[in-house]
């Protein structure tokens, strides 16, 4: 991949980041690395849905995520612990069943996708 598809890559998730919140490896140190890319929520979605469960929870990785935050390997089972206490949450207070299943789907998928960020111990994973 030559450099300048690899900018405009890089500034086309920086945008879509921007609209919603996701996950992506910082410095990526391989192409792999570089495609990594997991979409957590919309911010409309994430305030409708996530920030309910977040706020009553007293949830704190979580609640940081739509300002941004890095991720080390070490910090990985808090943020998986939270994402699951937040579907469980939802499976009880959400009332609209069509978010609440959007939104246990989504928890499970990114629950698969995150862990497959550190291939490489050292990386660090942006949430935001």
């Amino acid at each position: 991949m030559g450099a300048e598809t690899m900018r405009m890559r890089s500034e086309r998730e920086e945008q879509s980041c921007r609209m919603s919140i996701c996950a992506f490896i910082l410095e990526a140190q391989n192409e792999w690395e570089s495609s990594f890319f997991v979409p957590i929520a919309t911010e409309s979605f994430f305030k409708r849905c996530w920030l309910p469960a977040i706020e009553a929870l007293g949830l704190r990785w979580t609640a940081i995520f739509p300002t941004g935050i890095d991720v080390e390997e070490q910090d990985l089972s808090v943020v998986m612990e939270e994402l699951n206490l937040i579907k469980a949450w939802a499976a009880h207070h959400l009332a609209d069943e069509e978010d609440r299943m959007r939104l246990v789907e989504r928890i499970d998928w990114i629950c698969e996708k995150l862990p497959q960020a550190f291939q490489r111990k050292e990386a660090i994973l942006f949430i935001g």
